[in-house]
């Protein structure tokens, strides 16, 4: 009975005392935020008209007195990105952890998508977490702090590569460690054998 009682007393201990093994950890939640900011990065850029032009000129005057003028598409100019990027931290709070019911593969889930309930999250399990996701944009924050300019530089090319958050998250930055694309190889017409 003593044997018993013991026996129980320290399975309690060990319940209480050790933290249940989490299926993600920290770097896979920084990931996860990492591509979503490039996500909604994306999604303001591609609401813009990319006929609407802005003047980046720096007031700088030509030998006759008049102003010389350069003007880029609003959605490449430093400036219109990093508005989006001052504001992107916020949409965090429209994210959950979760994980898919069939392949237990963590993720972040968009909670709203144009107005309307994810449809994807009846095929999630929530996941509570003790900081009720505030974590999540933290990790934004951390992320923009950090690599702003090299958010900038891809964003600003003259056409967008499709495959940016891999990119920005795994090349760059390596918070992810997605394979990396490999460039179309472009074979010279000489033959050599």
């Amino acid at each position: 009975m003593e044997k018993t009682a013991t026996l129980l007393i320290a399975s309690a201990l060990l319940v209480l005392c050790v933290p249940a093994l989490a299926k993600f950890t920290a770097q896979d939640v920084k990931c996860h935020v990492c591509k979503a900011v490039v996500s909604e990065i994306e999604e303001e850029v591609a609401k813009v008209d990319p006929k609407k032009k802005i003047d980046v000129s720096g007031f700088r005057l030509d030998a006759q007195g008049n102003s010389v003028g350069k003007s880029v598409p609003m959605a490449k100019s430093e400036l219109f990105l990093s508005e989006v990027m001052d504001k992107v931290c916020d949409q965090m709070d429209d994210y959950l952890r979760a994980t898919h019911k069939k392949t237990g593969k963590f993720m972040l889930l968009k909670i709203m998508i144009d107005g309307k309930m994810n449809p994807a999250s009846s095929e999630v399990d929530f996941v509570q977490d003790d900081d009720l996701n505030k974590s999540l944009g933290h990790y934004c924050l951390e992320f923009i702090e950090n690599y702003e300019d090299v958010v900038v530089k891809y964003f600003k090319e003259e056409t967008l590569n499709e495959h940016l958050d891999i990119k920005i998250c795994s090349e760059e930055t390596e918070y992810c460690n997605d394979a990396p694309i490999q460039e179309e190889y472009e074979f010279d017409d000489k033959d050599e054998l």
